[in-house]
């Protein structure tokens, strides 16, 4: 009998915490629908909360220990911290988001780098046609990224030395000077 009550002593210490609070933005006004993570590597648990209307969460039955909180919202920048937890300390939160900014004018999508390799993919494959409509799309989503003109430059050449029409050649090559002219005309800018 002794050994039970030890063993459900220590299991409710274990599990007697909890992890409250409010999530609001920088004017103070609760976020609705906010997701808050918490997770504790050390007892390998995570739970998942979100606010309601007054922006307030809670996770009741956490284990002791010491978590990281992870908050997010739409339209505002994760915040992540770590609290304590004990049956003693329950931690009540009070974080504040701050709005996302977006992406910065001029800055490149993030899927540049799965773009460009899927693009030199295509070169490599010796699908000129399709690699120039991948670099071109590029170029469209990327206005500031001007090397691409470059690169279709060259594409054009080497689709003009593989063209027997000589009109259709030629309006390759004078593409391929436009492409390098845009080149020059964003460097001197």
């Amino acid at each position: 009998m002794t050994l039970a009550l030890a063993l459900a002593a220590a299991a409710a210490a274990q599990t007697a915490g909890r992890i409250t609070g409010t999530i609001k933005d920088p004017d103070g006004k609760p976020i609705k629908g906010a997701t808050v993570r918490a997770s504790n590597e050390a007892v390998n648990a995570r739970m998942t909360s979100t606010t309601d209307d007054k922006g307030r969460f809670a996770m009741i039955g956490v284990r002791s220990g010491r978590w990281v909180i992870v908050a997010e919202a739409p339209s505002f920048v994760p915040l992540q911290g770590s609290t304590d937890v004990t049956s003693s300390n329950t931690p009540v939160l009070a974080l504040t988001l701050q709005r996302d900014p977006g992406p910065m004018p001029g800055a490149l999508v993030k899927t540049i780098a799965e773009d460009v390799a899927a693009a030199e993919a295509l070169h490599k494959a010796g699908k000129l046609d399709e690699a120039i409509s991948a670099y071109q799309s590029i170029e469209s989503k990327n206005t500031r990224l001007t090397t691409v003109n470059l690169v279709l430059a060259s594409l054009y050449r080497e689709k003009a030395e593989q063209e027997k029409n000589p009109a259709a050649k030629q309006a390759l090559l004078n593409r391929a000077a436009d492409a390098d002219n845009e080149f020059k005309k964003s460097e001197s800018k």
